[in-house]
């Protein structure tokens, strides 16, 4: 059954590649507004509730909804970023600040360690920064076959290195930046309790991976944070800009705080298009109770 729903939708995807960008938004818009009948609405909105506290109720209803509807649309330009030609899809980048940052990086020759978190639509990402260099990121294979291939091949279309999460990708990414190369790192997702600390999100206690402070700390890779936000008319505006150096610091609360810091500063550049439905403050210290419990 399982398989069976991974065909049919790859199949979809496969289907919404045929349709114009517009046409795919407008897709992606309804899939949106039908978003807000769900659980992912009452989800998405607890998280602003926590993230932005001055918020009155009806700026956070009119954000939640933006969001799912940018989530939505995420979600309808899978076609387009995974099945498009290449070429075709960077020309839809029509804006890029912050090049100044990439550019320095590349000259200073230390390695680079790219955050990118879930914001925007980040599988642009990988047809920007092909244009540039050649980033390698931790791959956490699905559990079924046909999945696992059908993203292994958009990954390595766009000349993607992948690693395997776990100790073998840990090693591999330090050996990477070792030998000056470029590592791509998602910086907001929940790891085990093992892998991170409790540090602050947006003033709310958040398990923080200590994985990039690892590598941060142990190498003299230059810290960048990107996103592709966007635009008005459709398009797409790439934005580098320098991650907070404490992330270097020895201090795993302290280093986990910068980074949670550096990832706030980008969304609150365009929080309408963050992914506010993932529940990123699931695990708190004992004793605090669930933030999502109904």
């Amino acid at each position: 059954m399982k398989n069976l729903a991974v065909h049919i939708g790859i199949g979809l995807i496969r289907l919404v590649s045929f349709l114009p960008l517009p046409a795919a938004h407008a897709l992606g818009t309804a899939i949106g507004k039908i978003l807000w009948f769900t659980d992912t609405a009452r989800v998405a909105k607890i998280n602003l509730q926590i993230c932005y506290p001055d918020y009155s109720e009806s700026q956070i209803e009119q954000l939640a909804r933006k969001s799912l509807i940018a989530l939505g649309k995420t979600y309808a330009e899978m076609g387009m970023s995974w099945m498009w030609p290449i070429p075709k899809v960077q020309k839809l980048i029509t804006k890029v600040e912050g090049l100044e940052y990439l550019e320095k990086a590349l000259a200073d020759k230390n390695g680079i360690i790219l955050l990118a978190p879930h914001l925007g639509n980040w599988e642009v990402l990988n047809h920007f920064f092909r244009q540039h260099l050649f980033m390698t990121v931790m791959y956490q294979p699905p559990r079924i076959p046909a999945l696992d291939k059908f993203i292994f091949n958009t990954r390595k279309r766009v000349d993607v290195g992948l690693v395997p999460a776990g100790r073998s990708g840990v090693e591999a990414l330090y050996q990477l930046l070792n030998d000056k190369g470029v590592v791509a790192v998602l910086p907001d997702q929940e790891p085990g309790l093992k892998s991170g600390v409790f540090a602050p999100f947006f003033g709310q206690t958040a398990l923080t991976g200590k994985l990039i402070g690892e590598l941060a700390n142990n190498t003299p890779a230059f810290l960048l944070c990107c996103y592709a936000k966007r635009l008005d008319d459709g398009t797409y505006g790439v934005v580098l800009k320098p991650a907070n150096t404490d992330i270097r610091n020895t201090d795993e609360v302290a280093a986990a705080t910068a980074l949670n810091d550096s990832i706030a500063e980008c969304i609150n550049d365009c929080p309408e298009q963050y992914q506010w439905n993932y529940k990123r403050f699931r695990r708190q210290p004992e004793g605090r109770s669930n933030l999502y419990k109904k």
